[in-house]
């Protein structure tokens, strides 16, 4: 799609109304400033859409924190920024003439939501009584292959990762997100006020301020920190019970919570393998190959296939980008004794002999 398409449009409104939302809260963390100013670098088009935010913003408020911001200091700001990894908006020089001109159209949040914005599959839904007051849902949906970082109104930022649907709701006395299916990492800003809880089925993973990854499997919660501690329980984490049933898990460890029942302890874990996903990348050390080639079926249509039951435990390592199984399969074919078909549909992955070693 072009970036001029009405429901791209629309979406990259939504995130800009998050943003913008998120600045009038306070003062962004160190964390959720960078994403912002990612985001900002990605395309002109989201500079374009913020300033437009504010626009209407300032005519229904009478006023508001930005004011003052021009396309001009947007533009300085991003270029400014040292954050590696997100194009430069500078180029090319011609981009810029056109956030000069004024854009073709305004939405207001609500509007942006009723136009079921779809960016790529990303798609975000609004219930607000008050947007800053005591009862708001946002529910977030990732498509098959897509991912999504959002600023949450406290400060704190949220990553969805493929094939995942979670909603957002914050209240006087707590943060909560409810993860029905998928994997979702947050980087929890500070509140002394209220807890930040992230339910998952049974699951209930209770922070301060810290970073951790939760992922709702069918058959499990799989839950790793990588900053800070969480308390883990089953019972729901508001209860004096709850709280005194809890695991503790701290930073460089991992639980999985099986049928409702947590593990007797924590254990220690690869950070760089469980938040890979957050840098579109799938790493492995010594993983079954079927973990890993489901792994890759995550993200892409182009699925990986291996029946052979002494090959699918095969422990493999390696490091990849989330969406290049071309390279992946290269990778398998070099193995010995590891054939690689392609198929319409995907890769078969069997053994050149039924020599049950490799």
């Amino acid at each position: 799609m072009e970036a001029s398409d009405p429901l791209i449009r629309s979406a990259i409104t939504q995130v800009a109304a998050d943003w913008y939302a998120a600045h009038r809260v306070g003062p962004l963390s160190d964390t959720a400033r960078a994403h912002f100013l990612a985001w900002l670098k990605a395309s002109p088009i989201h500079i374009e859409e913020y300033l437009g935010v504010a626009a209407v913003e300032r005519k229904l408020a009478g006023g508001g924190a930005d004011a003052d911001l021009s396309v001009e200091a947007l533009v300085n700001l991003a270029r400014n920024d040292s954050t590696g990894g997100v194009m430069d908006i500078a180029s090319p020089a011609a981009r810029y003439q056109a956030l000069r001109e004024p854009p073709p159209r305004r939405l207001r949040y609500g509007a942006a939501a009723a136009a079921c914005a779809s960016l790529l599959g990303v798609v975000t839904f609004w219930m607000v009584r008050d947007f800053h007051g005591s009862t708001s849902i946002k529910t977030y949906r990732t498509a098959h292959g897509q991912q999504g970082v959002w600023p949450l109104p406290d400060g704190s930022t949220l990553h969805v990762n493929t094939d995942t649907a979670v909603s957002v709701r914050f209240t006087s006395t707590e943060r909560l997100v409810d993860v029905d299916h998928g994997e979702i990492a947050v980087e929890v800003a500070h509140d002394t006020h209220r807890d930040f809880r992230v339910h998952a089925g049974a699951t209930d993973a209770v922070a301060v301020g810290t970073r951790f990854d939760v992922w709702r499997q069918p058959d499990s919660t799989l839950i790793s920190v990588t900053t800070g501690q969480i308390a883990v329980s089953v019972q729901g984490a508001t209860t004096p019970a709850a709280l005194r049933n809890s695991l503790r898990v701290s930073a460089g460890q991992q639980i999985r919570v099986v049928g409702g029942i947590l593990p007797a302890a924590a254990v220690p874990t690869d950070l760089r393998e469980a938040t890979a996903w957050l840098e579109r990348k799938i790493v492995f050390n010594e993983r079954p190959l079927a973990v890993v080639a489901e792994e890759f079926n995550r993200y892409n249509s182009v699925t990986f296939t291996i029946e052979d039951p002494a090959l699918r435990n095969l422990p493999i390592s390696g490091a990849f980008d989330a969406t290049d199984t071309e390279s992946f399969a290269a990778f398998l074919a070099s193995l010995d004794g590891v054939r690689v078909d392609r198929q319409a549909a995907g890769f078969d992955v069997s053994r050149h002999s039924p020599d049950p070693t490799i």
